[in-house]
């Protein structure tokens, strides 16, 4: 019986390595490099079979835990930052804010089980809790793992979509870091330790106040970034009511000059009358090749969607300003099914990525060419094609790798903008020809 409880203690010592490789993974989950059923599957095949070796090791020949839990850490950190399509700084900080909360547990455990691991004999030759103190460690995975449930599946993800703190998880990782050693360091070498004075129930209450100060500061941090989205996409939607704003000015002048040649029109025909009937034709020649450059306009309408058109009214003055020429062939009714605000923003994030490539261009070669129509009555295509030199390298989650610091953010944000719609995305580089083909089921939003 003693050995069967002997076992379970260490199977339970090891078995944090599960909550802990769940919570690291849940905040990036969308940026596994494998998401297959299998995947998840094989990997908790591995996991659970990293747990018995474990805790075989430690039966067998009496390691230290600290003599298997570091090259455990080492290798899972290897492997966590090869699955893991996101930034380094991103990576560290879901790591090490995993490893802070499982080292909480066996830290918080030691003060609360402190009377009873003081009479515990293993602990002075191995550092093995007892089979009731392995237990409320467990315990406390669980409530540690409900308590920072919503933060890790829904706040720390939405934050790490947000491309306005890119350079904060650059830093930010240090807290979780610098905590995980302070509660490694505060575990006491023996529970008698915990019981002088009142270091113990002041332990009590100072560790799950840090606790909680830490799930505050979390809190803060997702706050603060939603405002700060809130206020980029008011900035984003003022910018195409601006837009718009311009396209009506243009549409007004054109129904004003319309206007007056409808006004003038009855005066024309008279002219042009007297002239037919006269025999003067070369008189009525010269009169038409007159009447016809007065009444030239320079609107054109690219599409049935105000918003949309005013986008591309917009970006096409812009590239006429750097000598470049857009072909538009858009086909899209008056009222998308989709919201306006993100097609458009999407459709600007493409032709800005494509006015910067075909800028290195010589001008005759600056050219874009954008399609764009009704699939059906809720799915849109999208597809924006130009030139380039250089060389292209992608990335395993199909994005082209930046050049420099700060780029391909934007193509960052059309693919979250695609798979919120449960669209498709492909994008090509061939022949010195950058292709981005969007599919959007709008009726997945």
């Amino acid at each position: 019986m003693m050995a069967e409880n002997l076992t379970l203690r260490y199977i339970l010592e090891f078995a944090i390595i599960i909550p802990a490789v769940i919570f690291a993974v849940l905040p990036v989950l969308n940026d596994l490099r494998f998401k297959s059923w299998l995947a998840y599957v094989s990997g908790g095949i591995l996991l659970v079979l990293f747990v018995t070796f474990g805790a075989y090791l430690r039966a067998k020949f009496f390691f230290n835990s600290a003599f298997i839990m570091i090259p455990y850490s080492i290798l899972f950190f290897i492997v966590y930052i090869m699955i893991i399509d996101a930034s380094t700084g991103r990576k560290l900080f879901c790591f090490f804010n995993s490893v802070m909360l499982c080292a909480f547990c066996p830290l918080y455990t030691v003060f609360i089980m402190a009377p009873l691991e003081a009479e515990n004999e293993i602990w002075h030759t191995a550092g093995l809790f007892t089979l009731q103190s392995s237990v409320v460690n467990t315990a406390l995975v669980l409530l540690i793992g409900g308590i920072f449930f919503k933060t890790l599946c829904v706040k720390l993800p939405m934050l790490m979509r947000q491309k306005y703190i890119d350079s904060v998880w650059d830093f930010l990782f240090l807290v979780p870091l610098f905590m995980t050693v302070l509660m490694l360091w505060s575990i006491p070498i023996h529970p008698d330790l915990a019981m002088v004075g009142r270091l113990r129930p002041a332990a009590l209450i100072f560790l799950w106040l840090i606790l909680m100060m830490i799930l505050l500061l979390y809190h803060v941090f997702w706050w603060t970034a939603l405002k700060l989205t809130e206020g980029a996409k008011l900035q984003q939607e003022n910018t195409l009511l601006m837009m718009e704003g311009k396209r009506y000015e243009e549409l007004r002048g054109y129904m004003e000059e319309t206007r007056a040649l409808r006004h003038d029109f009855r005066q024309h025909i008279l002219v042009i009358t007297q002239l037919s009937v006269a025999g003067k034709f070369n008189e009525l020649q010269n009169y038409l090749e007159q009447f016809s450059e007065g009444t030239e306009t320079n609107y054109t309408g690219y599409c049935d969607n105000s918003a949309v058109d005013a986008v591309a009214s917009h970006y096409t003055a812009f590239a006429e300003s750097q000598s470049t020429k857009i072909e538009w062939n858009m086909t899209l009714p008056h009222d998308l099914p989709m919201k306006e605000s993100d097609y458009c923003v999407v459709l600007g994030n493409l032709l800005e990525n494509a006015l910067r490539a075909v800028k290195k261009l010589s001008p005759e070669c600056r050219n874009i060419t954008v399609i764009s129509s009704l699939l059906s009555e809720t799915i849109i295509g999208l597809s924006v094609d130009n030139p380039y030199i250089g060389k292209i390298k992608f990335r395993k989650n199909g994005l082209p790798r930046p050049d420099r610091e700060g780029h391909g953010i934007g193509l960052t944000s059309v693919r979250n903008t695609v798979s919120r719609y449960d669209g498709s995305m492909n994008i090509t580089a061939e022949k010195n020809v950058f292709s981005v083909d969007i599919v959007f089921h709008c009726n997945a939003e």
